[in-house]
């Protein structure tokens, strides 16, 4: 079962080198420098430079007769046609050279005056889009890193107060339960006036109630 995942993973990362390898080779462009007439003073090299794009991968190739060669050489070199001392010296009729990094890059042809005539080469490489649109710029991080955030200028918040409190109510402590009084007895009222009043008071109110009886007792009597 390990051996099986081995292999497997093996598989993967072949197809992945290749699919890369693959795509970087459709991208690349091959420039013929100069056009169909090639490296040569016929050729207007530095009209067909301008309107070419030329980025990173991409290749130079340099078709010339023996007469012409190929010469690398550094800016300064480059605008006095000075062959001394030169980065690369190609001359073979067929010269492919490689654009693998972006910048500027200077070709100039060494033999007799064909320099000074015009057949010279100044090559702007420029970064691919894609690998531009990947990449981060790190200066871009570092300041954003750096520089602090402040946060939007906002008005202090207006202090809160909470609404005053009404005051609890006032609780009574409850009264004590009194017990109610029994409601006091005619009966007895009278009685007791009568008994206080003595022997006199009976005697009237018995005359009273003979004198307010009397018609009846009359009627009563043949």
């Amino acid at each position: 079962m390990e051996a099986l995942r081995l292999g497997w993973g093996v598989r993967v990362i072949i197809v992945m080198v290749i699919t890369a390898i693959f795509f970087r080779c459709v991208t690349a462009t091959n420039h013929s420098v100069g056009g169909a007439s090639g490296w040569d003073l016929n050729s207007n090299i530095l009209t067909w430079s301008a309107a070419t794009t030329f980025q990173v991968d991409d290749y130079l190739v340099f078709n010339y007769l023996p007469v012409h060669d190929v010469l690398e050489v550094n800016r300064t070199d480059f605008s006095s046609c000075r062959t001394v001392n030169p980065i690369s010296t190609h001359s073979d009729g067929k010269t492919v050279i490689r654009l693998d990094q972006p910048g500027s890059r200077y070709f100039i042809c060494g033999r007799l005056q064909y320099c000074l005539m015009g057949l010279k080469l100044q090559v702007q490489v420029l970064q691919r889009l894609s690998e531009a649109n990947n990449s981060t710029p790190i200066g871009a991080n570092q300041s954003e890193r750096l520089s602090p955030r402040h946060p939007p200028h906002s008005s202090p918040p207006f202090p809160h107060h909470p609404p005053p409190r009404s005051p609890p109510p006032l609780q009574l402590p409850p009264l004590p339960d009194r017990p109610e009084a029994p409601s006091p007895c005619i009966c007895s009222g009278v009685g007791e006036m009568m008994m206080a009043s003595g022997p006199m008071t009976w005697c009237l109110v018995l005359l009273f109630i003979m004198l307010a009886t009397r018609p009846c007792f009359h009627s009563l009597i043949p």
